[in-house]
């Protein structure tokens, strides 16, 4: 599918690899070359987002003005709403068009949309979570929306390689925030959840959502000697939820994962053979992006000046918690509720959240 466009991308890797020598952080991806392959994703993720404007251009009829609801309204907004950095993975009733209010058409292009955006392993693994609604649904008496449907597509500003524009895709368990400015993309945050993880029963037993990245995650603490684990392994009491999250938190503490002291073992100092795990996990988390996308942030990321820590059972099946992190880049993998079978993963940067470096940077070229 992007086999025309690999001369460019590798050109893009070793651009950005000089950078990351040089000790840039990732906190988007592209950069300000006309052929950046990233500055291509960014224009076709602006054409999709207009196509789906587009059906929403003329005033509402029909099922709208019956029901009353305004797709427009509810779909685009302006690049200062508030709710744009909002990120909300729990069941919730969220800013946006949700699936259930979108016609047959807008739905394929919101399906188009994603695919912009993400690999075929995230695309997956986002239809994956909105399927595990389902057997949520089937099994709770608790009152929450549930279902597939229940997901929202939100589009803020206009949609422009010369403007600044962004758009979420968000529901229970899943958060997809991007922000486009000149050609270049910020991803975070990024949350997938699942639950259950692992299915139990029925036919589809044994499965397990982002079972990539849980199995990068293991195999790694369990490559370390006992003197490795002494530095990687925290006691105390297992977090029963992701440390950088909102969830019934005070406001003024949302960002006090920002200033967490550094712990675990620095991957620096690990076997040759361990980097290689350890550089399978970032790319796991990565991956779940276009190549052109995760090959920028990776090229990027000097999986050396990071750090690994974990908590919790060290086998698989059991309650457990990890993180790798660094000056900017952000990773949690809590398998805590649920008795160890309920996830919340999310990548965060500590600077570029929401696009945040790129309105600085917007800024500064405007002087």
């Amino acid at each position: 599918m992007y086999s025309k466009k690999l001369p460019a991308l590798l050109c893009s890797l070793a651009a950005v690899l000089v950078l990351s020598l040089n000790g840039v952080v990732a906190r988007h991806a592209g950069d300000n070359r006309d052929d950046s392959p990233v500055k291509a994703v960014a224009e076709e993720m602006e054409s999709a987002a207009n196509a789906l404007l587009a059906t929403v251009a003329d005033s509402p009829g029909g099922i709208e003005i019956a029901v009353g609801y305004d797709r427009k309204a509810l779909l685009h907004m302006p690049f200062n709403e508030p709710a744009r950095q909002n990120y909300v993975y729990w069941p919730y009733l969220r800013k946006g068009l949700p699936l259930d209010f979108m016609t047959a058409q807008q739905k394929m292009l919101t399906h188009d949309l994603l695919n912009k955006a993400l690999s075929a392993k995230g695309y997956l693994t986002t239809i994956q979570i909105m399927q595990l609604e389902k057997i949520l649904s089937d099994n709770e008496v608790i009152g929450f929306p549930r279902g597939p449907e229940n997901y929202t597509l939100s589009i803020f500003g206009n949609p422009g390689t010369e403007s600044r524009w962004g758009w979420r895709f968000e529901g229970h368990h899943l958060s997809l925030n991007f922000t486009l400015d000149d050609g270049k993309i910020s991803v975070t945050p990024a949350f997938f959840g699942a639950s259950p993880a692992r299915i139990p029963t029925g036919s589809l037993a044994g499965y397990r959502s982002q079972h990539y990245i849980h199995d990068a995650g293991l195999a790694l603490i369990n490559s370390m000697s006992d003197t490795q684990l002494s530095k990687t392994v925290e006691g105390g009491r297992l977090p029963f939820d992701i440390l950088s999250g909102t969830l019934n938190k005070p406001q003024a503490t949302w960002d006090d994962w920002k200033t967490l002291p550094r712990t675990g073992i620095s991957i620096d100092t690990l076997e040759p053979a361990q980097k290689v795990l350890a550089q399978r996990v970032l790319e796991e988390i990565v991956t779940v992006y276009r190549p052109e996308i995760a090959g920028s942030y990776l090229g990027q990321i000097n999986i050396n000046d990071l750090y690994f820590t974990w908590m919790g059972s060290t086998a698989d099946g059991e309650a457990l918690y990890w993180r790798l992190d660094g000056e900017d880049f952000f990773y949690e993998y809590d398998l805590v509720q649920g008795d160890g079978n309920h996830v919340h993963a999310v990548w965060r940067s500590k600077e570029g959240d929401f696009g945040a470096d790129l309105l600085s940077e917007h800024k500064l070229n405007s002087h």
